[in-house]
């Protein structure tokens, strides 16, 4: 009873969240517009007078909110939103299961869609999906914390939430912590906008495509994705943010604060990041002109905004990822597994967790060469304690365990097997666009097809942990 207490507390805030800043904008678009969406208009005043009975019934308890609590509200949190998220696409001729599909793909900032039209939607619609994701990239958990009282464990809420944020770049203190990140996800997002309509997009254009190039998440307004502007200035910015928002937040706000920017020049995972980017867009150039027969430009062009694009698991498009030919598509989307850098907004397995695997296998292979040297694993100069590295190997178990079983999911659904592999790859790493039938999108699925993607994307945003930990019988025993 407790618990539920705590997640009705929790809930408040985050549908007043929910309504004013996902719901309202498209709602009051819709009005304007003269298609008053009367979905939308229940959905709005569902979450405000929800969020006033807790205001006058709950807003005075002090709880304290255990590890435990933090799992089990966060995984709550998500399904309950994720359900309510699906409800507007309900008026758009899109049943349930698509409906749910492409809420949850919204909002844990995947991009993959079981739209094949966007024409068919409403601007008002279009303008959700894209808030979908903006919401889901750091805001409504985040913001629910800067809320609230700061409470006993409430970091463990924000960790699984955030994937990393809550790191010693910022103050120990919740709520100055969920701050830090809205400010600053805010700001970079206002820089986007601004940036996209200088670059010659419309208004309406450049906030769509900000809210989900900031939160790392790659749905467009177009059918067609970012290949529709055929504009390289407007790709260029496309590429600049999606790299701020793929890189730790915290070096963010340390170069910020500090006004220095030796604190990206130090950052191991960075380094690896940019490294990784510059080899795979230099190898996709390449092949695209020399194997591919695409033109210098073209191969620049493409190599450039799709390698990056997807390696930093936002998944814009300039061209279906097939369209580039199998060997340059499957080499990045294979790269893609390593994500993002820890404390971004983008998914995949993240590349401190690659990282940290290289050097243990470095630092085993010199014990075997050298068994009386004294060899240790560092990032950025300090040394990785084995609690540190066992919780990766057994993060990577786990991925593969989950992986394994969505895969196998979709097989026994009469899906083939490379069609597969990547529609459970790009859903557990929020990344967006497959390859084989999902190329374009994720339509021809089953319904059952559907939901185990669906559930894929929530798995892989609360990075498995928050998930299997829920399905350990002594955990609810403690």
């Amino acid at each position: 009873m407790m618990v539920l207490l705590k997640l009705f507390r929790f809930l408040g805030p985050t549908l007043l969240f929910f309504g004013t800043f996902v719901v309202l904008p498209p709602l009051i678009l819709s009005y304007f517009n003269n298609v008053l969406d009367s979905q939308m208009l229940n959905i709005y005043l569902a979450c405000m007078v929800y969020s006033l009975i807790i205001l006058f019934t709950l807003r005075q308890r002090k709880f304290s909110y255990t590890p435990k609590d933090g799992f089990v509200i966060t995984f709550l949190t998500w399904v309950i939103i994720s359900v309510l998220a699906s409800l507007p696409f309900l008026n758009s001729n899109i049943d349930f299961f698509d409906a749910l599909f492409e809420a949850v793909s919204g909002l844990t900032t995947t991009g993959s869609t079981v739209i094949s039209d966007l024409s068919q939607l409403s601007d008002h619609i279009l303008l959700y999906r894209q808030l979908l994701q903006w919401s889901g990239g750091v805001g409504l958990v985040i913001v629910v914390l800067a809320i609230i009282p700061a409470v006993s464990g409430g970091m463990r809420v924000l960790q699984a939430e955030t994937s990393g944020f809550a790191d010693k770049s910022f103050s120990p203190r919740l709520r100055e912590t969920a701050r830090s990140l809205l400010k600053f996800y805010i700001l970079i997002t206002g820089a986007c906008v601004l940036s996209y309509w200088a670059a010659g997009m419309t208004w309406f254009e450049a906030f769509s495509h900000s809210f989900s190039t900031v939160s790392i998440g790659g749905f467009s307004i177009y059918n067609e994705n970012f290949g529709y502007f055929d504009n390289a200035t407007i790709e260029f910015v496309a590429v600049f943010f999606m790299l701020i928002s793929a890189t730790n937040f915290g070096l963010h706000f340390l170069s910020f604060t500090k006004r220095s920017l030796r604190y990206y020049l130090l950052n191991d995972e960075l380094k690896l990041f940019l490294t990784t980017i510059v080899a795979v867009v230099l190898v996709s150039t390449l092949t695209l002109f020399i194997k591919e027969g695409f033109s210098i430009n073209d191969s620049m062009r493409y190599g450039f905004f799709q390698t990056i694009s997807i390696l930093t698991t936002t998944g814009f498009t300039l061209e279906p990822l097939s369209a580039l030919g199998g060997s340059v598509g499957f080499l990045i989307f294979i790269v893609a597994f390593m994500g993002a850098c820890s404390g971004s907004v983008g998914g995949g397995m993240k590349v401190w967790r690659i990282l940290l695997m290289f050097k243990v296998g470095v630092s085993s292979i010199t014990k075997i060469m050298h068994p009386s040297a004294v060899s240790s694993v560092k990032l950025n100069g300090e040394k990785v304690v084995s609690s540190q590295i066992e919780a990766v190997f057994s993060f990577i178990a786990i991925y593969v365990s989950f992986f394994l079983l969505f895969m196998f999911i979709l097989i026994f659904q009469n899906v083939d097997f490379f069609s597969a592999f990547s529609g459970t790859a790009a859903a557990i790493n929020n990344l967006g666009p497959g390859l084989g039938n999902f190329s374009e999108d994720y339509s021809s699925l089953s319904n059952i097809g559907k939901l185990t993607l669906t559930t894929a994307m929530i798995v892989g945003r609360l990075e498995l942990f928050g998930v299997l930990i829920l399905l350990v019988p002594s955990f609810w025993r403690s």
